[in-house]
């Protein structure tokens, strides 16, 4: 299902924003909390979603314990550590498998997380990996820094780091991420990133580079300008880097037209043809807004040059209640043997008379009886001052919901 759905951010890589972004942020079933490589990647990952501090929360697998995970706070809420546990089946006991240490700075900001595996043979925690960060007046990151632990010498080792700078605005113009060379202890470059803005604070121009072994620099991969002309009307430009031509290769155009409400909607998606460099059609959509800004219905058409002209491609349907709760996401895609639309994919939500998420279906398409029909299944629950109590996942088998997995979350303030 995710695969999916990052097909459809492909495809409408802006009106989703305010519709789809909620399928696909919580959507889809979580995985069981955070490997080092999320920690590196996005170091606050690792904390609960949750406002109010959560005590605990204890997984099961088919109503047998697979982990446990602990929570201690600060006097203000901060989590100050998170501890998770393994069941150990013969024992009949939990047992420590990893802890995080969390420490924040004068602004109340998360300044570094430490990693520690648990050590069964020394009965013992050992440092695994760090991450530090300090902080632009902005409130965003400046430096982040990645360390492991280098049991040689008994001290942290840097690994990587995020560099990132602002303009006088604010907003950031360069991000840079280097890797510490073990021979030569000196920093090379993985990564850069530059950007630009207008003076309405509009992001106008975006420049991506690589690091190329080879000649022992940073090299162009992609880029992308932005033009708002009117302001209305929005122009996106994407090139790629040709290393043998040593130049930048047209890759897409996106135009959109926001309207009356600032939806922004798709107006016309294009590619480049190799023999000509120029831009050809591609891709278009059609979109309808209900009363309240909110897309309710797309369809997407495909430039066919055969026949010379737009062929349907795919459609989107949304359903709100009175609260503007999406309810339903369906999407189909056009069948041209069979003349008729094909299942694709079909996403429907329940809330309580609190607008909050109670249940979350997402269906498979059969393509024999062409119905949708039941596919995994997430329920939640609440406690009676409102804090996410329980999250069940179930898959459809044999005309019946299986529960797969169940994370129940347990709150200081309610014992």
């Amino acid at each position: 299902m995710k695969r999916i759905v990052l097909l459809l951010f492909c495809a409408l890589p802006v009106f989703v924003d305010g519709q789809i972004s909620e399928l696909y942020k919580h959507g889809f079933k979580k995985l069981p909390p955070v490997n080092i490589r999320q920690l590196l990647l996005n170091p606050a990952s690792v904390l609960p979603e949750n406002q109010n501090p959560v005590d605990s929360v204890i997984y099961e697998e088919s109503n047998r314990r697979t982990k446990k995970v602990l929570f201690d706070h600060d006097e203000t809420g901060n989590v100050i550590r998170k501890t998770d546990f393994i069941w150990n089946s013969q024992t009949g006991k939990w047992r420590e498998n990893a802890t995080y240490e969390f420490s924040y700075n004068s602004q109340n900001q998360l300044s570094s997380i430490t990693l520690y595996q648990w050590n069964s043979q020394i009965n013992n925690w050992i440092k695994q990996q760090k991450n530090e960060s300090t902080y632009h007046s902005n409130g965003n990151p400046v430096l982040i820094v990645d360390y492991v632990w280098d049991g040689r010498s008994n001290n942290w080792k840097e690994y990587s780091k995020l560099e990132v700078r602002y303009d006088i605005n604010g907003f950031p113009v360069s991000e840079s991420r280097f890797n510490r060379n073990d021979q030569t202890t000196l920093w090379e470059a993985e990564w850069q990133k530059e950007t630009n803005y207008d003076w309405l604070g509009n992001l106008t121009m975006e420049i991506n580079s690589d690091w190329d072994a080879q000649t022992n620099s940073l090299i162009n991969s992609k880029r992308q300008h932005i033009t708002y002309s009117p302001l209305h009307y929005v122009t996106t430009e994407k090139y790629v880097w040709d290393k043998g031509l040593n130049a930048w290769q047209k890759e897409q155009s996106t135009k959109y037209l926001r309207d009356s409400k600032n939806n922004q909607t798709p107006v016309e998606i294009l590619s480049v043809n190799d023999q000509t460099n120029e831009w050809v059609n591609k891709e278009r959509y059609e979109i309808a807004f209900d009363e309240n800004g909110s897309a309710k219905h797309a369809e997407g058409f495909q430039w066919d040059d055969q026949s010379n002209g737009w062929e349907r491609f795919r459609k989107y349907d949304y359903v709100y209640d009175a609260n503007k709760n999406i309810v339903s996401v369906e999407s189909y895609s056009w069948d041209s043997q069979v003349n008729d639309w094909t299942g694709f994919f079909k996403t429907t939500y329940a809330f309580d008379e609190h607008d909050r998420k109670t249940q979350e279906i997402h269906y498979d398409w059969n393509d024999q009886t062409k119905t949708w029909i039941n596919g995994i299944k997430n329920d939640y629950t609440y406690t009676k001052s409102g804090n996410l109590q329980s999250d069940r996942y179930s898959l459809w088998d044999n005309n019946n919901w299986i529960s797969i997995s169940t994370e129940t979350f347990y709150y200081q303030n309610e014992k």
